[in-house]
């Protein structure tokens, strides 16, 4: 009975001021809901950062080579002792290992020298990849065709280029079928990828590479995790196997490149400051 005498003199109390409870739970219901907002909000974002600095559905991460911690450029150097190469049968166990979706290898020179469309010289990234990167770095052809497996066993002097390296190479004509002068070396132009970044971008089967490098350079690997979140664990797990399968000396060691570790640090970053 008394509880039902304070519930009463409650609701009593509720009616015979009906302005003050109206903004009571008026103050209650828009303190919730910014609540609410603001949480989703920031969540939102952090997914959006994670987003746009890797790449909606793109979970790639870059293992490769350093030296004390630091990346290091392989343009102008000889190939470093104690780092071998690495095998099919290596590539295959890595994209078994946990949290990874596929491996791939491949060569890299950033803004390479004596890359040529006639006249035009080539300023961006030339690759040097397996039959794997494209669908790993999840690469569509926009038109002409991919690689195929006789490109990479008989080192068909073949070009792939994307959507950038087209317009400002070949001034807007078609490039299917036109030229690359790779170190003096004629290269057919076979396919046009979409464009990522904002320098232009040449792909090249890894059979050919030692045609127009030296032989037998250091791998960069791109592994794609199953998913965002994965990406760390992915790219830890394959740096660690490759030093402990082709790396013999102190002086260096395959390192992943992970934005999502940026990315939190970066949100640490902000949320300290």
């Amino acid at each position: 009975n008394h509880m039902l005498e304070n519930i009463n003199l409650a609701f009593q109390g509720v009616w015979s001021h009906k302005m003050r409870s109206f903004l009571t739970m008026l103050g209650i219901i828009i303190g919730i809901a910014a609540i609410i907002t603001i949480v989703s909000t920031i969540q939102g974002t952090n997914e959006q950062i994670k987003q746009n600095l890797i790449g909606a559905g793109n979970n790639v991460v870059r293992v490769q080579l350093t030296q004390d911690g630091n990346e290091i450029s392989l343009d102008y150097s000889d190939i470093p002792q104690g780092v071998s190469t690495i095998t099919e049968d290596m590539r295959s166990e890595m994209s078994q290992l946990d949290s990874v979706a596929d491996v791939s290898l491949y060569h890299q020179r950033q803004w390479p020298d004596g890359v040529y469309v006639g006249d035009t010289s080539f300023s961006g990234s030339l690759y040097g990849i397996d039959s794997h990167f494209l669908s790993a770095a999840d690469y569509a052809v926009n038109y002409g065709r991919s690689f195929v497996e006789s490109d990479f066993a008989s080192c068909r002097k073949v070009a792939l280029i994307d959507t950038k390296s087209a317009q400002s190479l070949f001034q807007g004509e078609n490039p299917i079928g036109g030229t690359l002068e790779i170190s003096g070396e004629p290269f057919t132009v076979v396919g046009v990828v979409s464009s990522r970044g904002t320098s232009g971008t040449i792909f090249i089967p890894d059979s050919c590479w030692p045609i127009v490098y030296r032989y037998d350079e250091p791998q960069y690997a791109a592994v794609r995790a199953v998913s965002t979140n994965d990406m760390t664990t992915a790219g830890n797990n394959v740096a660690e196997y490759l030093n402990s399968h082709v790396i013999a000396t102190e002086k260096y060691k395959y390192q992943s490149k992970d934005l999502l570790e940026q990315a939190s640090q970066l949100q640490s970053l902000s949320e300290s400051s």
